[in-house]
């Protein structure tokens, strides 16, 4: 048997050959490993490393240009690789956090994409999906509902009251979607099966009939898919992009922390976003909005969340406007870009 301090001495000239060759394609499996480790990976030496996409390695690179950082170590290979809006290309915006804030910028710089009203609320896939189908086929797919409260204070289920062929005809003319998914913990009537858009009025509330529960992945997947293919039966051209909002989950009704079960509720839907981009439709985007803040927002020297009132769930608008415009540059072309920012 092979003695310890024999395999020490061999392995002695390790980190020099490390070294030597980190010029060509780096050392993963060495890097940030004690001399002790280092020394004594057995033949594991080094890791393959061609064409790997590292994280930011230095804290300095959090410290300086926000846009620059984010282009270059988080939009990396979910961007078009050329910009596919102009400035008249109506961008239509459907779900919560970054959809409504797109939109808002999007109006203030006067090429509001808002022609026809859309419903608030829109946070999962089902009802997402619900809405959607209605406005290209005129069906609803009976696995969503969703409710108001009326002047009179009555709670009334929502339908439809404008006519469908005008979502469907501005749709048709759509530049661009963007869809916004907030929550995989969804409200559902176990006699119908149908989904709640948001929660359940207090008034029809019933504890024998509507349960609580997390959506699995597969069906977010499902409801993503058949949501690009309305928008393609609609409008065959325009890029889908689809985007996970960072806002944490107010409250949840799993018998554990809305902080641990806000975790599992994005990752959920994360993964069925990665399934559904993989497929590899053509036109079909992700943007990562999600992670500039819940990976680089931990980095800064200010707060990801509440910088400007205070409110522990609410992106800090500075990280906002760093996300949109990193957005508008890699969607819009130059001269699109120079009149939205003026």
């Amino acid at each position: 048997m092979r003695g310890y301090h024999q395999d020490v001495a061999e392995n002695e000239a390790i980190p020099a050959k490390v070294a030597e060759s980190e010029d060509t394609i780096g050392a993963l499996g060495i890097a940030g490993r004690s001399d002790y480790e280092q020394l004594n990976a057995w033949p594991r030496k080094r890791w393959h490393a061609l064409g790997a996409n590292l994280y930011p390695s230095e804290q300095e690179l959090f410290e300086g240009d926000l846009g620059q950082l984010i282009r270059e170590h988080v939009i990396t290979g979910w961007a078009p690789k050329e910009p596919l809006l102009g400035i008249d290309d109506s961008v239509y915006t459907l779900g919560s956090c970054f959809a409504r804030e797109l939109l808002r910028y999007l109006t203030k710089a006067g090429v509001s994409s808002k022609r026809v009203w859309i419903p608030s609320g829109l946070n999962n896939s089902f009802a997402i999906l619900d809405f959607f189908s209605w406005c290209a086929t005129g069906q609803e797919t009976g696995r969503g509902f969703r409710y108001d409260r009326l002047e009179t204070g009555e709670i009334v289920e929502w339908k439809p009251e404008g006519e469908r062929q005008a979502y469907a005809d501005e749709f048709a003319k759509a530049g661009a979607f963007v869809f916004t998914f907030g929550l995989a913990e969804v409200w559902e009537d176990k006699e119908t099966g149908g989904v709640f858009w948001r929660g359940v009025p207090e008034e029809i509330f019933d504890a024998d009939r509507h349960v609580f529960r997390l959506s699995s992945v597969e069906e977010n997947a499902a409801n993503i898919s058949q949501i690009i293919e309305h928008c393609r039966a609609l409008n065959p051209d325009a890029p889908v992009v689809l985007t996970l909002s960072p806002v944490p989950l107010m409250a949840t009704f799993r018998e554990v922390s809305c902080i641990t079960a806000d975790a599992v509720s994005k990752s959920v839907l994360r993964v069925a976003l990665d399934q559904v981009v993989r497929d590899g439709r053509e036109g079909v985007y992700y943007w990562p909005s999600y992670e500039v803040v819940k990976w680089v927002g931990p980095h800064l020297d200010w707060p990801a969340y509440g910088l400007h009132n205070r409110k522990p769930r609410d992106v800090s608008k500075q990280l906002v406007a760093a996300i949109i415009d990193a957005f508008v540059e890699a969607y819009y072309t130059p001269e699109a870009v120079a009149q939205l920012r003026r």
